[in-house]
């Protein structure tokens, strides 16, 4: 996990996470609702905001607030839960070649697999870094995806919300409300 060297409970992230070897694990139904799934339970227990997010086939974007934990701790938590979820399916579906690709991608000896890459976390200290981040995590589609118009059309992202005003997939907190003096 790689953070900015400065850590303060009041600010937003702007949160990175890749599947090793950028394996397009999400372009699956199930791996992409461990990890949105993941992400609502995280917000409905009360340990974050999730203000923005796109799950794309290799990776995720999302803008968080730590809520009453470090930023280190959610990240940790959120990683290891969904990786161990992954690891679990891939090996009830036999998934033997992904299984050994993910043995050999292995940092920590006390791990036999790594499904993620380091998780990267980057401290939001401006208000235009915000609306920055934002519209990097929704038009990351539109960056992959030459056939997608519409930004708001992608069924993982919360740009619906801030285009639309369409609740997304899972449930988010709206930025404004961060906003507002």
């Amino acid at each position: 996990m790689t953070f900015d060297s400065f850590q303060d409970p009041t600010h937003l992230y702007f949160i990175t996470a890749t599947i090793c070897g950028w394996r397009p694990l999400f372009a699956n139904e199930y791996y992409a609702s461990t990890v949105l799934g993941s992400l609502e339970w995280f917000r409905k227990q009360k340990r974050m905001l999730l203000y923005a997010f796109v799950l794309m086939p290799s990776h995720l974007h999302a803008i968080i607030k730590p809520e009453n934990r470090t930023i280190g701790e959610v990240i940790q938590n959120f990683a290891s839960f969904t990786a161990h979820t992954i690891l679990q399916q891939l090996r009830k579906d036999n998934a033997t070649e992904l299984l050994a690709f993910f043995h050999e991608q292995k940092r920590d000896a006390r791990h036999q697999h790594s499904i993620w890459q380091d998780v990267q976390a980057k401290n939001i200290y401006s208000e235009e870094f915000l609306e920055q981040k934002i519209e990097y995590i929704h038009q990351n589609p539109i960056h992959q995806d030459k056939n997608l118009h519409r930004r708001a059309d992608y069924k993982y992202s919360s740009a619906c919300f801030y285009d639309d005003g369409k609740m997304p997939v899972i449930e988010i907190d709206n930025v404004r409300e961060y906003l507002q003096p």
